[in-house]
């Protein structure tokens, strides 16, 4: 279990395990690699708590309907698995709340500031993926 404990991967062995995860969900799961659609279905999840009518009628939620899959459970544990490999890399990773130089540059360190550009910039990747199927 030592290889666990590295203090950093080579990008090629990340990129490696990471094509081989996909090979392996494509053929036992018949699907594409991916978490843009669970995003969307939790939208449905939410929205099912409050217009439970609207998310059965929706034709979108009918051909994905918002469920907790492996997709969900891949997306819950993509930060807990960096969490763990951040604590496992022998403390070479640092966490820290100071920002970094070229952000207090570009933005200040207004905490408001910080949240909104991170709200937006998480809107625009979603839409992009979502937009681009995945």
């Amino acid at each position: 279990m030592q290889w666990l404990r590295r203090q950093e991967w080579p990008w090629w062995q990340a990129g490696l395990m990471l094509g081989v995860l996909s090979v392996l969900i494509w053929y036992t799961a018949n699907t594409a690699l991916g978490t843009s659609t669970t995003f969307s279905r939790a939208a449905g999840m939410i929205l099912s708590t409050v217009a439970p009518e609207h998310v059965a009628s929706n034709a979108y939620y009918k051909m994905h309907k918002p469920i907790v899959d492996w997709q969900f459970m891949l997306v819950l544990g993509i930060p807990v698995g960096a969490y763990l490999a951040a604590r496992l890399s022998r403390g070479t990773i640092q966490f820290t709340t100071k920002l970094p130089e070229a952000w207090v540059n570009r933005f200040g360190t207004s905490k408001a500031r910080r949240w909104v550009v991170g709200i937006l910039g998480g809107i625009l990747v979603g839409f992009g993926a979502r937009f681009a199927d995945g």
